[in-house]
């Protein structure tokens, strides 16, 4: 890679991600990446092809001509789309030693946007899947704190919501045969709400049925969905007993298919 080329992106602004209900304000995936991994991965571990190609793709898409200069903008963009690739499988320890240090090599190439890559690098890091999820800690609806690692040995399904999203409340029937149809399964259902007024969420889980443990977030970017990168509305995330991320952004139906999956696999193991 051409790092003296990377080192002349402009300086500027990052842009601004505001919270999006529903579909993504805009896809931060380049089409450069979006055929690398295929979606029939469906969470299976990653091959290194795949690892390989992604960053050899993004190489050639931050190196730009001396006479064209890249925005920040651009190289962030081209960064997350990166990152975010890695969600459609799995990585192993040795792939996600190899992407951080390459994170890594990024960073101390270009300290004018060290920052930047610093805070994709520990999304990919907190994120990603294959990698164990991030300690969180937060209070409930009901004003207990209470720690994600509370439910280790458990599949837990960890949704973001809020009353004021329409596409969120189009999950509660879903999420209410979730906990039906595992009452007798290690499966947990656990959420994060982003609705301003604590009352919002406490009457909607009256009103709902929706008898899961909630932590009340108390904004879109309250500081679970800071610490998660939750931007897109409702998000979700599966992990398996050993508190590892698995899949992301299965919903309604898909996310049955996900949690069988692991099922499976615990049982495979006993």
């Amino acid at each position: 890679m051409n790092r003296s080329k990377v080192s002349k992106w402009m300086l500027a602004g990052l842009l601004a991600l505001a919270p999006a209900c529903g579909n993504m304000p805009f896809n931060i995936n380049s089409s450069a990446f979006s055929d690398i991994v295929p979606r029939e991965l469906d969470g299976a571990p990653l091959e290194d092809a795949h690892v390989d190609q992604l960053i050899s793709t993004l190489d050639s898409l931050l190196s730009p001509t001396d006479d064209e200069p890249m925005l920040r903008e651009m190289a962030a963009s081209y960064i997350r789309g990166f990152r975010t690739s890695f969600r459609r499988g799995r990585v192993s320890p040795e792939q996600a030693e190899r992407v951080l240090a390459y994170f890594d090599e990024l960073k101390s190439e270009n300290p004018r946007s060290a920052e930047m890559i610093e805070e994709q690098r520990r999304l990919f890091a907190a994120l990603t899947p294959g990698m164990v999820a991030q300690p969180t800690i937060g209070t409930d609806t009901d004003g207990v704190e209470f720690a994600l690692e509370d439910y280790r040995g458990n599949i837990v399904v960890l949704v973001f919501s809020g009353e004021w999203c329409g596409p969120c409340r189009e999950e509660y029937p879903y999420q209410r045969e979730l906990m039906e149809k595992y009452a007798d399964e290690p499966v947990v259902l656990l959420g994060v709400n982003s609705d301003k007024k604590l009352e919002t969420i406490q009457e909607a889980k009256v009103r709902e049925e929706l008898h899961y443990r909630t932590w009340w977030d108390g904004s879109t970017n309250g500081p679970i969905s800071e610490a998660w990168n939750v931007w897109g509305w409702p998000s979700t995330f599966i992990l398996d007993a050993d508190g590892v991320i698995r899949f992301v952004n299965k919903r309604q139906d898909r996310m049955f298919g996900a949690v069988d999956r692991l099922l499976e696999e615990m049982r495979a193991v006993d």
